[in-house]
């Protein structure tokens, strides 16, 4: 579980760091899952839950983020459309 626990959140840093896609990043995440799974103890469903939640919260605020207009952005685009 620990090893787990690093792996995705070495992914999730690249992620956050650009160094990897949303596709990517996704498509790590699921297969550190798939690796752990089978070696996964009836105990330890609720950590891997409280782990996963946390790392689908990240990801989610992050593409949030890069998809939300900065004020920068936004009045760019304005002033661009008055010309």
């Amino acid at each position: 579980m620990e090893v787990y626990k690093r792996e995705t959140q070495e992914v999730i840093k690249r992620f956050l760091a650009g160094r990897i896609s949303f596709p990517d990043c996704i498509a790590a995440l699921d297969a550190g899952l798939a690796g752990l799974i089978p070696k996964l103890k009836g105990d330890q469903i609720d950590n891997l839950r409280a782990v996963m939640l946390a790392n689908n919260e990240i990801v989610m605020k992050e593409m949030e983020r890069r998809v939300r207009p900065t004020p920068t952005s936004r009045r760019t685009s304005l002033s661009q459309s008055a010309n």
